[in-house]
């Protein structure tokens, strides 16, 4: 059986090795704060939200996202089922815990092995039971193509002929009668080629024993105190069921794994809800992104916000619109500490999310699919440095050069600003014009005054200034706006704000 709640045609792969560029992402765009909200402290939550988003840091998947998406909506209609699901799912994976202490302590003996792994089946076969009941109740109500297959396997494969049959046969392995085998003489009349029928059926009526007062075949006896005898006769039962009891074990491991892949991609779901929940209370928008494939230069955003600030305030932050259609470079410039940074995260974590097949933090949001998501953010002073802080940006420049393809989206914040105006605005010129001619998307933040100029005159039709906006008073709105790069950031309002209320 497979579960398929992820991927149309393959199943999670939990060890699968993130993209190079996601430790750099996930630090520049604080991806840790999204991930703790989506576990609520649950470390098997966090390992699955995190292998997920590492996974959309790369290209992203059209057919995957669109079959993601209509589930994460069946999820959010139907939030209470979908964690009932996992629940029943998680209790099922618990339960072989009281099965492990004595498999483990007598483990080296098929005949205890066998035995566990007959009761951990039985028990297994429970769950399921009552998996498939679930089934039955919720397949009505879930309209996307992924919950759907989930549903319409289990009633195909775990039918009521299949219980009756997997009863049938754990009822046999019970051996409650006896256990029948077959064996020949080997050399020094050793016993080889052991055979466990499934003959042993149950004992004969008290009529056909009493008919029969000698047994219809050759017997022994053991003595009750024979312990050697009895050792050597559990040894030959133990031959002769090895083969079956690695079976069941076998059979149990490949339930157990069903299990286990189905809690990992509910998982996802689940995570899901526990974010979606957390933005609900705190009024962000939310909205289940449009996207179009690369190359259509496809980029508005309604009430846009960084859902990672607004679960580090605990209230809803200030959004933006956008309307970047066509553009391939957006660049930002104005006040400090006007919420650039901020709206650059927030773009970085929609298309992050978008990739995922998740909702985005904003009304309404369309985009395009990249190729991969890279950033290249400005760092602090680094005492173990072994160079200088634009020898260090260059360094992981070169990196992204490396792996960035044509359909790319690079983030820039603040680059190549250790430098001077001149150096680091030929720098960021240099850099933003291969990737542009290379077919790659670029969001920029930046305060060199000269780089925004130029950047401006090239390819002005795709291209989009904005400004962060300062008000008459010096305060800021953290809003956006299209807008000339100015020649001052106003650091003054910072220094007034800082040091003003120590002056007489």
């Amino acid at each position: 059986m497979k579960a398929h709640l992820l991927f149309p045609d393959r199943d999670f792969d939990s060890k699968a090795d993130p993209p190079p560029q996601w430790p750099v992402v996930a630090q520049d765009l604080e991806v840790d704060t999204l991930l703790a909200a989506m576990a609520q402290e649950d470390a098997f939550l966090l390992d699955v939200a995190a292998r997920t988003l590492m996974a959309a840091c790369g290209a992203g998947d059209g057919r995957e996202i669109a079959y993601r998406q209509a589930a994460l909506r069946d999820a959010i209609d139907h939030p209470e089922q979908v964690k009932a699901l996992y629940d029943l799912v998680v209790e099922a994976i618990e339960s072989r815990k009281k099965h492990l202490f004595g498999m483990g302590l007598f483990g080296r003996y098929p005949s205890f092995n066998l035995r566990g792994a007959v009761e951990l089946l039985q028990t297994f076969v429970q769950y399921l039971r009552r998996l498939r009941q679930q089934a039955d109740s919720l397949a009505g109500s879930f309209r996307s193509e992924a919950f759907g297959t989930l549903f319409a396997s289990l009633q195909r494969d775990i039918g009521d002929d299949y219980f009756d049959a997997v009863q049938e046969h754990l009822e046999t392995l019970r051996f409650r009668h006896g256990v029948l085998l077959s064996a020949g003489l080997g050399p020094g009349n050793a016993g080889s080629g052991y055979v466990l029928h499934a003959g042993n059926g149950s004992r004969p009526g008290w009529l056909a024993r009493l008919l029969h007062q000698t047994p219809p075949q050759y017997t022994f006896r053991l003595a009750e105190r024979d312990e050697a005898g009895a050792q050597a006769l559990s040894e030959l039962v133990d031959r002769g069921i090895n083969d079956v009891a690695s079976a069941m074990a076998q059979a149990t491991d490949h339930v157990l794994s069903f299990f286990e892949l189905l809690r990992a991609e509910l998982g996802f779901y689940v995570a899901c809800l526990n974010l979606h929940d957390r933005l609900s209370a705190l009024d962000v928008a939310v909205c289940m992104p449009e996207f179009q494939p690369q190359g259509s230069l496809r980029l508005q955003a309604q009430a846009l916000s960084d859902p990672s600030l607004a679960l580090t305030l605990q209230r809803a932050p200030v959004s933006n619109a956008l309307a970047a259609d066509g553009k391939t470079l957006v660049a930002v410039t104005g006040a400090n500490q006007g919420g650039k940074s901020t709206f650059l995260r927030s773009l970085g974590l929609a298309q992050l999310m978008l990739h995922a097949g998740l909702f985005v933090a904003a009304e309404r949001y369309a985009g395009e699919l990249a190729s991969g998501l890279y950033t290249h953010y400005k760092r602090e002073e680094d005492a173990g440095l072994q160079g200088g802080k634009l020898d260090e940006e260059l360094v992981r420049m070169g990196e992204i050069a490396d792996l960035i393809r044509p359909g790319g989206l690079w983030l820039s914040n603040e680059s190549f600003a250790s430098t001077n105006e001149r150096e680091g605005s030929e720098l960021l010129l240099q850099v933003v014009d291969a990737l542009r001619q290379r077919g790659i998307k670029v969001a920029l933040v930046t305060h060199l005054f000269e780089a925004a100029r130029r950047l401006r005159q090239q390819q002005a039709e795709q291209v989009l200034m904005l400004r962060a906006e300062r008000l008459d008073d010096g305060s800021r709105s953290f809003k956006l706006e299209a807008g000339e790069a100015m020649q001052t950031s106003f650091g003054a309002d910072l220094y007034a704000d800082v040091f003003a209320a120590g002056v007489d």
